[in-house]
C-alpha cells in the first residue's frame, strides 16, 4: 500500500481514501489473475479513527443495547467513559486478542419450529470485529462474485430476484437446482477459511491470528473452544461467510460465466453462444444470497449432474454437506422454486418474450408468522397495563413499521397487493377494536397525519387515534403496490467516487414523500419507545419532534438548509433551529431545519469554516446566532 498515508494519524478522508486504494488494488489484482498482497493491515485496524468509526457505527446499532456475556452494554461501558481510555483499551486488547466466550441467544426461524443459535459477543469483541470487517472488507469485496447479493452493501433480496427474472427470460432456461447447505454457520472450517483470506490478499498474519481467536471463541456455561463454525450475531461473520463461499462462487463461474475460451469475444451474449454451441459444456448460472442459492441450467439432466458434482465440491473443497432432502431439482414452469422468502414462477403466454412470464409471490410459509406476530402487537394496545397516549402511540408505530417493514421488502413481488391483503380484514378490524379502547375511531387514511408517502394515497379508512391535534393511524397491509426489481449495477459500490454518486443518486430518486417516511418516519420508532418506557416524553425529542421531521424534510425539499445539496438517504439530520424554546414550541415545523449530518456538526462546532465560501459561511452564522 501506499506510503504517504500516515496511519496513527489518519483523518476520516485520509481513511476513506485509504478504502478506496486498497478496493482498487485489490480489484486490479483480481482483473490480473493474481493474488494481491495487503500487509501492515493491524496499524490500519488500530488508529484511533478507525476504532472511533467502528464505535459511531455499533452506537446506531439497536444490538449495542444488548449485552454480551459479561454484562457490560455500549452506552454504559463504553460511551460514558473516558475517550482516551476507550481508544487506549480497544488496543490493548488487540495486542494480545483473547475474546471472551459469546452469550447464546436463540430466535425464531421464519416458518419453522426449531429455532437459530445466535452467538453475542461482548461489546469490547463487537468493536474489535467492527475495526477487523471495516479495513479487510474493501479487499474482500473487489473480489466477491456478481451475483453475491446477502450481506454486501448497495444490495438486497430484490436485485438478486431482479437477476434470476432477467436469466429465465433471456435464455429460456427453466430448470432450476436450488440450493441448502446443511448447517453452513456451523460446519465452517476455520483453517479452510484462513487460507482462502490469505489467498485473498489478507497477509498481515497478526489479523489473521485475531479473526481466527474470534472464530474460535466458546460458548458462554460451555467448556470448550469452538473448531469449526462462525458465530451467528457476531459482527464480522457475514463478511467471512461471503469470503467462505466465495470458493463455491468461483468454481461454479469457472465452468461456464467466466470460462476460458480461444477465441476473445467483445460481448458476452456471443461467447455464452459459443459456449453453448459447443454442445458438451453444462450451462449454470448461479444466484446466492447468503447460503441460499439457485442454479439455473437448461435441462433436468444437466441439473441433476451439476447437484452431484456441487454436493462432491462442497465435501471435498470446503467440509459442508449438501441437504440432499432439501437442495432441490426444479422445473420452474410447473412449480414455484422459494428464495429469499419469495415464490417464483414462469407462467407460459404465447404472447411473451421467450414465451414466458414471471409471477412471484411472498412465501407463505415465511409471511404467516410476521402477520402473525403484528396481530399480536395489535393485541397488546387493546389488552395492555398502560393507557398513556404516548404508550399508545409508540405502539402504533411498532406496528406500522412491521407492516410497512413486510410490504417494503416484498414490494418485488408481481403479486404482492393480492397476497398481503388476505390479512388486511382481520389486522384491520383487530386494529380498530384495540384503538376503540382508547378513543380510536375510522379515519380515511389521507386525513391521518403519518406515513404521508403511503396515506396520501389512499381514501380507504384505517383504524386511528388522535394525538395533539392529528390523527394517527395504524396502515393497512394492503396498502401496498408492485415495484419491479432492478438489476445491480455493478460500478455501484461503497469503494468508490462514482460507486457512492451512483448510490446516492438511486436512493434520491424516490419521490420527497417516499423519502420523507423512509429516512425519517419510522426508523426511530424505538428511540421513542426507549423515551416513552424510561418516563422522558416530553424531552426535547418528544413525538411531535418524529411526527414533524418528515414535513420539515418536504418543507425543505429535500436539500440541506446550509449547504443547499441534496439529502441522500444514509445522510440526514433534522436540527433544532431554536433550542431555548418553551416545549410547546420547540418541535414546531418552522423550528427544525433538515441538514446533512457533517453541516449539522458544523452549525455546533463553533469552528471556523469560511474556507467553504460566503455563501455556506454566511448560513452557518446565522443557525449559530439563532441558538443563542
Amino acid at each position: 500500500m501506499d506510503q504517504e498515508f500516515d496511519y496513527p494519524n489518519l483523518t476520516d478522508k485520509s481513511l476513506r481514501e485509504l478504502l478506496d486504494e486498497m478496493y482498487r488494488k485489490s480489484k486490479e489484482a483480481k482483473e490480473r489473475k493474481q493474488s494481491p498482497s495487503f500487509k501492515g493491515l493491524l496499524e490500519i485496524i488500530q488508529s484511533e479513527v478507525v476504532i472511533t468509526k467502528a464505535i459511531h457505527t455499533l452506537k446506531a446499532n439497536r444490538g449495542s443495547n444488548t449485552p454480551g456475556s459479561d454484562g457490560e452494554m455500549m452506552q454504559e461501558n463504553i460511551l460514558q467513559h473516558d475517550y482516551p481510555h476507550i481508544i487506549e483499551l480497544v488496543r490493548e486488547s488487540l495486542k494480545r486478542y483473547c475474546p471472551k466466550p459469546v452469550k447464546r441467544q436463540y430466535i425464531d426461524k421464519p416458518g419453522k419450529t426449531e429455532k437459530r443459535p445466535l452467538g453475542i459477543p461482548t461489546i469490547v469483541d463487537r468493536v474489535i470485529q467492527e475495526c477487523v470487517r471495516l479495513v479487510i472488507e474493501p479487499i474482500l469485496e473487489a473480489q466477491f462474485f456478481a451475483h453475491s447479493y446477502g450481506f454486501r452493501k448497495y444490495r438486497d433480496a430484490s436485485m438478486a430476484i431482479a437477476r434470476i427474472t432477467n436469466l429465465v427470460h433471456d435464455t429460456g432456461y427453466h430448470w432450476v437446482v436450488e440450493g441448502d447447505i446443511s448447517k453452513f454457520f456451523d460446519n465452517v472450517d476455520h483453517s479452510v477459511l484462513i487460507k482462502k483470506l490469505w489467498h485473498m490478499g489478507i497477509k498481515d498474519r497478526r489479523v489473521l491470528m485475531i479473526i481466527k481467536a474470534m472464530l474460535k471463541a466458546g460458548v458462554m456455561h460451555e467448556c470448550q473452544s469452538n473448531d469449526v463454525g462462525t458465530p451467528q450475531g457476531g459482527i464480522i461473520s457475514p463478511l467471512l461467510a461471503n469470503a467462505y463461499l466465495d470458493t463455491f462462487d468461483q468454481w461454479i463461474i469457472r465452468e461456464w460465466e467466466e470460462k476460458e475460451t480461444r477465441h476473445h469475444y467483445s460481448q458476452q451474449n456471443s461467447r455464452l453462444r459459443a459456449l453453448r454451441d459447443d454442445g458438451i459444456l453444462k450451462p449454470a448460472f448461479l444466484v446466492r444470497y447468503a447460503d441460499d442459492w439457485v442454479l439455473i441450467t437448461n435441462s433436468k439432466k444437466n441439473a441433476v449432474k451439476w447437484k452431484d458434482r456441487i454436493d462432491k465440491f462442497l465435501g471435498d473443497k470446503l467440509k459442508l454437506t449438501l441437504s440432499r432432502d432439501k437442495t432441490l431439482i426444479t422445473n420452474v414452469c410447473s412449480k414455484p422454486i422459494k428464495f429469499v422468502g419469495v415464490d417464483f414462477k414462469a407462467i407460459k403466454r404465447k404472447s411473451a418474450r421467450k414465451g414466458t412470464i414471471t409471477r412471484t409471490r411472498p412465501n407463505l410459509e415465511r409471511l404467516q408468522p410476521k402477520v402473525k406476530e403484528i396481530h399480536q402487537l395489535i393485541r397488546k394496545i387493546r389488552y395492555g397495563y398502560s393507557s398513556e397516549i404516548e404508550h399508545t402511540i409508540h405502539e402504533v408505530n411498532k406496528i406500522n413499521s412491521k407492516i410497512r417493514g413486510i410490504i417494503q421488502y416484498y414490494d418485488m413481488c408481481t403479486w404482492v397487493h393480492v397476497e398481503l391483503a388476505k390479512f388486511a380484514n382481520r389486522l384491520n378490524y383487530a386494529a380498530y377494536k384495540s384503538l376503540r379502547e382508547r378513543g380510536g375511531r375510522w379515519v380515511p387514511a389521507n386525513k391521518t397525519a403519518n406515513l404521508l408517502s403511503v396515506h396520501s394515497r389512499y381514501t380507504t379508512k384505517i383504524p386511528s387515534i388522535e394525538y395533539r391535534e392529528m390523527m394517527i393511524g395504524i396502515t393497512n397491509i394492503a396498502f401496498a403496490v408492485f415495484k419491479a426489481p432492478k438489476m445491480k449495477n455493478q460500478d455501484e459500490t461503497p469503494f468508490t467516487s462514482k460507486g457512492r454518486e451512483l448510490y446516492a443518486k438511486r436512493s434520491s430518486r424516490k419521490s420527497l414523500l417516499d423519502r420523507a417516511d423512509e429516512l425519517l418516519g419510522l426508523q426511530q420508532s424505538w428511540v421513542i419507545g426507549e423515551r416513552v418506557l424510561k418516563g422522558r416524553a416530553l424531552e426535547l425529542y418528544n413525538f411531535e419532534y418524529y411526527l414533524n421531521r418528515p414535513f420539515a424534510f418536504n418543507r425543505d425539499r429535500g436539500k440541506c438548509r446550509v449547504c443547499g445539496e441534496s439529502l441522500p438517504t444514509f445522510d440526514v439530520q433534522i436540527h433544532h433551529i431554536n433550542t431555548k424554546l418553551p416545549i410547546q414550541a420547540i418541535n414546531k415545523i418552522p423550528n427544525l431545519a433538515s441538514v446533512h449530518t457533517t453541516c449539522h456538526q458544523r452549525i455546533h462546532d463553533g469552528l471556523d469554516w469560511s474556507y467553504l465560501g460566503s455563501k455556506v459561511w454566511n448560513k452557518l452564522v446565522k443557525f449559530r446566532e439563532q441558538l443563542n
